[in-house]
């Protein structure tokens, strides 16, 4: 989002249809996004939110679907929509005051993908792709790891191959983990660690992620 600002010309490729949908129904009409969210009629309590996350993407109406997206994003600990510890029953003030002025950059481009995350790599892509891997996790543990619809399984042993051995210019952005800079710090061009307000920082104990380029 923030490249699109910059004059950047963005494709913002998803394999994830409720991701494509939420940014669909945000770019093309932050009012009504916001009209819902906003209402007397979309108030919860916080013991209604547990259900929410379990039943947001049954409900017919895309914008009502979206609207459940952002609220569930912005009361989860970890930022998910469809699992997680709710950490807040409420949308703070800049939460709100960003949806309202939210407009669309002009150089941003949704693309569903309903190819596999694999294959969705290997097509054409502009300068360079940017990569939001997630959390990084061993392959034997992904079976107790739950995953969300708005979540792209990704098989981190295939992205390391492809981030090695491709000639595209790839950024890759993972949470924080040791594993990470040990396993990408000899192969990477780049590899900076950054705090929770977005900065670098040179001190793991404040990294919240790790931002790895093969360029």
């Amino acid at each position: 989002m923030s490249l699109s600002k910059y004059n950047r010309f963005v494709c913002a490729r998803t394999t994830q249809y409720v991701v494509y949908e939420f940014w669909k129904c945000l770019t093309e009409n932050p009012e009504k996004l916001y009209d819902i969210v906003t209402s007397e009629h979309f108030k919860f309590d916080e013991v209604d939110l547990p259900y929410m996350q379990k039943k947001w993407a049954h409900f017919k109406d895309q914008y009502m679907r979206s609207a459940l997206f952002f609220l569930l994003n912005k009361c989860t600990s970890e930022g998910l929509i469809s699992y997680g510890e709710i950490k807040a029953n409420i949308l703070s003030h800049a939460d709100l005051a960003d949806l309202k002025t939210f407009r669309k950059p002009k150089d941003l481009h949704l693309i569903f993908d309903k190819s596999a995350f694999e294959q969705s790599l290997a097509k054409p892509h502009g300068e360079y792709t940017v990569i939001s891997a997630g959390d990084y996790r061993y392959k034997f543990l992904d079976g107790g790891k739950a995953v969300g619809l708005e979540e792209t399984k990704v098989d981190h042993e295939k992205l390391f191959t492809y981030f090695t051995s491709t000639d595209q210019k790839n950024i890759l952005i993972y949470n924080y983990r040791s594993d990470i800079i040990k396993k990408y710090k000899e192969v990477s061009s780049t590899l900076l660690l950054i705090d929770k307000y977005g900065n670098t920082t040179d001190s793991e104990s404040n990294c919240r992620e790790v931002i790895i380029a093969n360029f």
